[in-house]
């Protein structure tokens, strides 16, 4: 498959979509009830270096981190910090899913592609309330794209596809069933190369700090407390 560049054009229409995006989301955020009562405390906790109340096992703490240094950084509120940061990783999505679209496509259907996703208002609003789903959809899609080109031996899917573990490991707690699922997809694409195994290493390493959290209040090492009672099921205790 042959690599879609980004045309002028197309990026300019993002830049411009970006800046408006992010406009709205600094003048006038549209406060979620979790951004608001969670998230948006949690950053401004983390720019304070309250680590207590930065930090819960049910929240990935990706979120916590972006935001909290765009509170600690620009001197955001956790309002805003929250909603630019969901805003940027909206963005970024839309460049790869153009790069996705091109790659499986053609450029004029990523382009098509490209429209759909700056005008569907869901993952917009998603962004512009400060939730985490933007950083869930933008590892997806650097995920997909880095198992479709693995096998071009593009050295740079393994580069995005650890770029894609972060995300979908440390910002959405739900995230990391599919981020083991999609690994798989890609260990037997790449034929269980060496990076392979790199990947499962670097997904083992980014994992750590949600483990760690979650054994300080609930006694398991696991990333999510979602996943104690699987485990209890399973392990007994």
């Amino acid at each position: 498959m042959t690599p879609t560049r980004l045309p002028g054009l197309a990026v300019a229409a993002v830049v411009l979509i970006a800046a408006a995006a992010l406009t709205v989301a600094y003048c006038l955020p549209l406060a979620a009830t979790d951004t608001l009562c969670r998230y948006a405390p949690m950053a401004e906790a983390f720019a304070s270096g309250d680590w207590s109340e930065a930090f819960h096992p049910r929240f990935a703490v990706g979120g916590t981190v972006v935001a909290g240094l765009f509170v600690f950084l620009p001197g955001f509120d956790g309002l805003t910090a929250c909603t630019v940061s969901a805003t940027l990783a909206w963005a970024l999505g839309a460049l790869v899913l153009f790069r996705l679209a091109g790659r499986i496509f053609d450029s004029r259907t990523a382009l098509f592609a490209l429209l759909l996703y700056c005008i569907c208002p869901q993952p917009l609003v998603w962004a512009l309330k400060g939730l985490r789903e933007p950083f869930k959809m933008l590892g997806l899609l650097l995920m997909v794209d880095a198992v479709i080109r693995v096998k071009d031996r593009d050295a740079a899917s393994f580069a995005e596809a650890c770029a894609a573990v972060v995300f979908l490991c440390l910002f959405k707690c739900d995230a990391i069933l599919l981020a083991l699922i999609l690994g798989v997809v890609y260990a037997v694409r790449d034929g269980f190369r060496l990076r392979t195994w790199a990947l499962t290493a670097w997904g083992a390493v980014v994992l750590q700090p949600m483990c760690a959290l979650v054994w300080h209040w609930t006694g398991y090492w696991l990333p999510a407390p979602h996943y104690v009672p699987l485990w209890q099921k399973l392990i007994g205790g």
